[in-house]
């Protein structure tokens, strides 16, 4: 064990961390298993080492709690200068990828730090210790990754992070991963996901938000909707009046027909039963 409080075991630590960030060139750190630290250590090491390395990190801290309290806390007491995994959301995944149709999706963001505190949760759906075998196994089930995936990736609140075994799949328990789904996604979030974001969180088992796109150069707009229950849904919901007049496709191929937006700028966008659609406009895909 690491006596934190240590004056000499501090200066060390600040030391190692300098000869390592000028050894490799580093950007940024992950802090691991924060709760069992004071909080206040981080805040005082990191300015010492940003001092002596003259480079401001990026720093996300694993602080492992379903409680946004805890969480805040820590973000409080370092002066929100560290980023957190958004642990809360995870537990959310992992509930609603239980219960089914059971779950309100009206609550998948309630009390998670990506709600509260959006410029500082890097959100996730799995990672190394939630994997099946691990010591914090809560593994999300597969027919909820893609509504994970899109619930970071498409949308503008938070700092999301992809899971290598979701990417590459875990060879250990013959896991495929989802690959060519969250490559898709991304290249989705690189060219969609811009301007004003509207939320459409009314349905317990249907949600939807809308992005406008950039009205000042590049980056155009998306509508996204999801379900976690049968049937083929529709959700009404504005996009922007300057797509009037424009036909919409589903750039994940889910839902094959098209659809057109209306002159007040809306548009009645659909998606299968528990699964999920992005409608963009049909001009911006070559």
């Amino acid at each position: 064990d690491v006596d934190f409080n240590n004056v000499e075991v501090f200066e060390e630590l600040v030391n190692w961390g300098v000869w390592y960030i000028n050894r490799t060139n580093i950007d940024g750190l992950r802090f691991d298993a924060v709760k069992h630290i004071k909080a206040e250590f981080f805040k005082e090491w990191l300015s010492k080492v940003e001092e002596k390395t003259e480079k401001k990190l990026f720093c996300v801290g694993e602080y492992w709690s379903p409680y946004l309290q805890a969480l805040e806390y820590f973000i409080e007491k370092n002066d929100e200068r560290i980023t957190l995994f958004d642990v809360p959301l995870h537990c959310h995944f992992y509930l609603a990828s239980k219960a089914h149709e059971f779950y309100d999706l009206k609550n998948i963001f309630k009390d998670t730090l990506v709600q509260s505190r959006p410029k500082l949760a890097v959100t996730f759906v799995d990672n190394h210790d939630s994997e099946p075998g691990q010591s914090l196994d809560s593994f999300i089930e597969d027919w909820f990754k893609p509504l994970a995936y899109a619930l970071i990736l498409l949308r503008k609140d938070g700092l999301p992070c992809v899971f290598y075994g979701d990417y590459y799949g875990i060879e250990h328990c013959n896991y495929k991963g989802f690959r060519m789904l969250i490559e898709r996604m991304l290249s989705i979030r690189k060219k969609y996901v811009y301007g004003n974001q509207i939320d459409y969180f009314n349905d317990r088992g249907l949600i939807g938000w809308t992005l406008e796109g950039n009205p000042y150069g590049k980056g155009y707009g998306c509508a996204v909707v999801l379900s976690n229950k049968e049937g083929v849904h529709t959700k009404r919901m504005y996009i922007g009046q300057k797509y009037a007049g424009v036909r919409f496709v589903d750039i994940l191929g889910y839902v094959p027909k098209e659809i057109y937006i209306d002159a007040n700028g809306y548009g009645q966008f659909k998606c299968d039963g528990i699964s999920v659609s992005c409608w963009v406009p049909e001009y911006s895909i070559f």
